[in-house]
């Protein structure tokens, strides 16, 4: 642990694994996903609490500054995989906060012209996405329009903005896999309305803001019904 928080402090890709206890093992896997200008430890709090709920827990880990989101999702893409091979008979499920959700969608996504073959076998069960700026965010776009500067040091700044131009709005929809989206109702960074995934099982508004939601003990606990019994209710 303390070699994985040094690796982590330095700046280099810290991904984490939590391992259930025997007796309490569901024998499925979660891999978490954190947003932008967040690293693997954002999510740790949560991968701890489903770890103790059963799951095996993969937190991944990424700079999120340094590539497009089309980049980070074949990145995100070959580490699915390799999990996947590792447990060839597990199930797979993945919970994302903010852009981690739009990850997810380029990561899933047919690869030229292939059906993505984590999809294809039906690999993954479930995803839960915190926040998700489906449509983009209005923030986004604002700091790119006015400050261009910060999307210089953010390359995927841009690509999130909720302009008509913008690449957000060709990202790739996920099928096959039961998606659930909680939005936060005070968030001031992504709008409600562009949380919403054509396709998505359930969708609900908790009381939460954008960057602290991951840590609140009642997300937690949503996040875990929907892994476990595919509603929020």
């Amino acid at each position: 642990m303390l070699g994985l928080l040094e690796k982590y402090f330095r700046g280099k890709r810290c991904h984490f694994y939590l391992s259930p206890s025997p007796e309490n093992d569901r024998h499925e896997i979660v891999v978490l996903i954190h947003g932008l200008i967040r690293r693997s430890y954002a999510m740790y709090p949560l991968g701890k609490y489903l770890c103790r709920h059963g799951f095996a827990v993969y937190i991944y880990d990424y700079q999120t500054s340094t590539k497009s989101i089309s980049a980070h999702g074949d990145d995100l893409r070959r580490y699915l995989t390799k999990i996947m091979a590792e447990n060839p008979e597990l199930p797979l499920n993945i919970v994302t906060h903010s852009m981690g959700g739009i990850l997810t969608r380029y990561a899933l996504a047919e690869n030229d012209g292939a059906e993505n073959p984590a999809l294809a076998a039906g690999r993954v069960k479930r995803i839960v996405m915190l926040a998700p700026p489906h449509r983009g965010s209005g923030v986004a776009r604002r700091l790119a329009k006015h400050l261009p500067i910060i999307g210089k040091w953010l390359k995927p700044l841009a690509e999130l903005s909720n302009g008509q131009e913008s690449a957000i709005h060709s990202v790739p929809f996920i099928t096959g896999p039961e998606i659930g989206i909680i939005a936060a109702k005070y968030d001031q960074q992504v709008a409600l309305e562009a949380t919403y995934l054509p396709g998505m099982k359930e969708h609900c508004v908790m009381k939460a803001e954008h960057c602290f939601m991951v840590y609140l003990k009642r997300i937690h606990a949503a996040v875990l019904r929907f892994l476990t019994t595919g509603t929020f209710r």
